[in-house]
């Protein structure tokens, strides 16, 4: 087998990227858009000992999930890798994709549970990204083609509310307009989903004069109410560290179940509400709190999870490294009339140890880390924590797998995992694990 190769392929098994998997003369290949059970033709893009990537040219046998993708920028966008396959289908593969990530990096075999979905699994974004692209002249708010530069423009995006889509072509015409449009890299939206409040960012790579008049005709504009400028140097990240508010309110408020949130730009929020809910209740529930526990929710950001929580926990103490988001976080308990929460702005694996170091035990963890998922000392924190339960909320099934399978070696057991769609049409999912200590 060599690149450029010409293949026919059963597809078997689906990737964690939500590829197809094949065998060909014993080499595993994948195929982005192919779907578990159809045979295609695909020709090798990439080939390493024992593993290929090819592109997909012709479908043989098509799956029976298999649809027309409404967008058609779908194959191209790094956003919806998903569009081609039904919802029913995407569900199945997302549980598949967190079963073989539990079973082989794990070691675990605990049964997973059926994904929980959308109703209608479009429109759910909250917040987006935008990347401007100069090349034609013109100024296009878009994305980047996965693994590439290639421009996409954002047009109708469905995933989206149509307020998102007509304010970028109106920012679109504002940055065209402002005489130098070339100092802004990337625009970030946020929407309220509760009351259609938006906030923009802009991201520049040095402080742009122009931006303030920009701001000022923005502001003007229907349901924008938070305007801010981000300095980001490195362009290799998607925002810098330094906000500035250059017009109206410096947050907005978004509700989560019962629960109300102030938002900053640089705060943590889940970019669908309506699956958030069925997250945080799906944790609390894990969680079996009887109102007489200490809880730690860690990586708590806005402290979304800890006001859950502490509806029926004795104390619940959140961290988080970023300040910022503590600051939110302890606004959003007193807004909402929450006593019992207490914040602390630091990292969880420098923290969390010398706690529990310190002969503090806990009752519950929730645990919902970044992609990379947990920090070894974190992890020892809560065992040396003695906390009977550990409710492992996660966004990556590869990381949940390898931190699930260290805390087993150390006394603990999987009860439940449960994933949760998020994401609808993308292959990331989200999944909420119940782990118990043991006797032994």
């Amino acid at each position: 087998m060599k690149t450029g190769d010409l293949i026919q392929l059963s597809i078997t098994g689906i990737s964690h990227q939500g590829y197809g998997i094949g065998r060909h003369d014993n080499i595993v290949v994948f195929v982005p858009g192919a779907m578990l059970g159809e045979t295609v033709e695909a020709q090798i893009v990439e080939y390493k000992k024992k593993m290929a990537t090819a592109q997909l040219q012709r479908i043989i046998t098509p799956s029976e999930y298999r649809i027309d993708a409404l967008c058609p920028q779908s194959s191209r966008c790094g956003g919806c890798e998903l569009q081609h396959c039904s919802y029913d289908y995407q569900l199945q593969a997302k549980r598949k994709i967190v079963e073989d990530a539990m079973a082989r990096l794990g070691r675990i075999d605990t049964p997973i549970e059926p994904v929980l979905g959308m109703e209608d699994p479009w429109h759910y974004r909250n917040k987006g990204i935008f990347h401007a692209d100069y090349s034609d002249g013109t100024v296009r708010l878009g994305f980047y083609e996965q693994g590439s530069h290639q421009f996409v423009p954002a047009a109708a995006c469905r995933l989206f509310s149509k307020a998102v889509t007509d304010l970028v072509s109106v920012l679109e015409n504002l940055i065209q307009n402002s005489g130098r449009a070339y100092y802004i890299h990337k625009v970030m939206i946020r929407e309220s989903r509760s009351n259609g409040d938006m906030m923009v960012v802009f991201v520049t790579e040095e402080a742009a004069w122009r931006l303030p008049e920009l701001a000022q005709q923005l502001i003007r504009q229907p349901g924008v109410v938070s305007v801010y400028h981000n300095i980001n140097t490195n362009l290799k990240i998607m925002l810098g560290r330094s906000f500035r508010l250059l017009a109206g309110q410096p947050a907005i408020e978004d509700t989560i179940g019962a629960f109300r949130f102030q938002i900053s730009p640089q705060s943590f929020f889940q970019i669908n509400n309506q699956q958030a809910q069925v997250l945080y209740e799906t944790a609390l529930d894990f969680a079996q709190l009887t109102g007489k526990e200490m809880v730690a929710d860690v990586y708590c950001g806005i402290g979304t999870i800890s006001l859950y929580l502490a509806q029926q926990a004795a104390q619940v103490i959140g961290i988080e490294s970023v300040a910022q988001a503590v600051q939110d976080a302890k606004e959003n308990a007193r807004n909402n009339g929450v006593e019992n929460c207490t914040f602390v702005a630091a990292k969880a694996e420098d923290w969390l140890p010398k706690w529990a170091q310190k002969g503090n035990r806990l009752d519950v963890a929730v645990i919902d880390p970044p992609r990379k998922g947990c920090e070894t000392p974190v992890l020892d924190a809560l065992i040396t924590s003695g906390a009977k339960r550990i409710v492992y909320v996660s966004c990556n099934p590869s990381t949940l797998a390898r931190d699930a399978k260290y805390l087993c070696q150390y006394g603990y057991e999987v009860q439940k995992i449960q994933p949760v769609d998020l994401f609808c049409q993308s292959w990331h999912v989200e999944c909420v694990v119940l782990m118990t200590k043991t006797q032994k």
